[in-house]
């Protein structure tokens, strides 16, 4: 009990650091309390106590993808359930403003993704491309990766935070500050012996206040293949882009009119890359099942960062291929057409 006194007056100290002076004390702070009643709303595996440890400054040894639900202090705090978002019981007058500048290569599978977003959703954003070698659109930051945005005057990195932040502000009103606080950036070992930055809970949405069964699964089931577009089926797509002379120089033409686009390692694929890719659509067609998206009658995250990964893509054999021998091409222009129609937007 002592120590989770401790660790709470850590988090404490973490959020009104993060807050500035004045701390967050608005009705719609995250209470954490160090009862047994409000700490077993987090479950009894306590991997919530491994988020808070990692989030004060604890490196961790292994990725930290945790979950936590956040609980308001405010009595008209609720859950936001998927129904109410289908059905537009959430009206867009309820939701914050949101001012968005994205730094990108137009061709980054990464930076895809957050286009995908942006326009599914309607937020209006402007884009600054950044140059491959020098960077120096982005030479007030010290993370030089892309994406990176700066939404509301706040900067977020990676394009699954940026993603997981921003939808968790449509949906709880709360500020891009905020909600940052629960995207804490930790210190990562690499088998190497190496150092690199990731940010726990990068796949999770925060939510006020608890939400239902149904919304849990299907939160769970779109969290699986967000990471597994991160984790597995980008990294097919680079060595395919590449694979023979004509389509690297194909590739070098269409995405110096582009822009940029960063290759990637072949990460211990098997020798014929066009068949892996080609297992890999497969399998998320499978997962798909009968459903018209893996969101059920619309898009969700993973929807959109599979679809995101591939739209820089469209003027190149590898993409045309793909098309013409998996199954994933109806699926694919249901996700283009409400992107691009701002489908999302209808729903908030």
């Amino acid at each position: 009990m002592a120590a989770r006194r401790v660790l709470r007056l850590k988090l404490c100290h973490l959020l009104n650091k993060a807050s500035g002076n004045v701390g967050i004390n608005s009705a719609v702070r995250r209470q954490i309390t160090s009862s047994s009643q409000e700490w077993n709303r987090f479950g009894s595996n306590h991997r919530f106590k491994a988020l808070l440890a990692g989030g004060c400054g604890v490196t961790l040894a292994t990725a930290g993808f945790l979950t936590f639900r956040m609980f308001s202090g405010d009595a008209k705090a609720r859950p936001v359930r998927f129904s109410e978002i289908e059905s537009g019981k959430i009206l867009k007058e309820e939701y914050p403003k949101l001012s968005v500048t994205l730094y990108q290569y137009q061709n980054c599978p990464f930076c895809g993704k957050v286009r995908a977003f942006l326009d599914y959703y309607g937020i209006d954003y402007s884009i600054v491309e950044v140059s491959p070698i020098w960077k120096k659109e982005i030479s007030f930051s010290a993370y030089k990766k892309v994406p990176l945005v700066i939404a509301n005057n706040k900067q977020i990195n990676d394009s699954s935070v940026i993603i997981s932040a921003l939808r968790s502000v449509l949906l709880g009103q709360d500020s891009v500050e905020q909600i940052l606080i629960y995207y804490p950036e930790i210190k990562m070992q690499k088998a190497d012996g190496k150092e690199e930055m990731e940010f726990a809970n990068k796949y999770f949405i925060m939510h006020k206040g608890s939400i239902d069964k149904e919304s849990t699964e299907r939160e769970k089931e779109e969290r699986k293949w967000r990471k597994w577009v991160d984790n597995t089926f980008v990294h097919t797509l680079s060595p395919n882009i590449y694979r023979t002379p004509a389509e690297a120089m194909q590739a070098f033409e269409y995405f110096t009119k582009q822009s940029n686009f960063s290759t990637f390692e072949k990460y211990n694929l098997p020798s014929d890359v066009r068949f892996a890719m080609y297992e890999e659509a497969e399998k998320w067609v499978r997962a798909l099942g009968r459903r018209k998206f893996m969101g059920g009658s619309a898009p969700n995250l993973a929807d959109l960062a599979v679809y995101g990964v591939l739209s820089g893509l469209e003027g190149l054999d590898t993409f045309q291929d793909l098309m013409a021998n998996t199954s994933l091409k109806p699926w694919y222009y249901r996700v283009k057409e409400a992107v691009q129609t701002h489908a999302g937007a209808r729903d908030m």
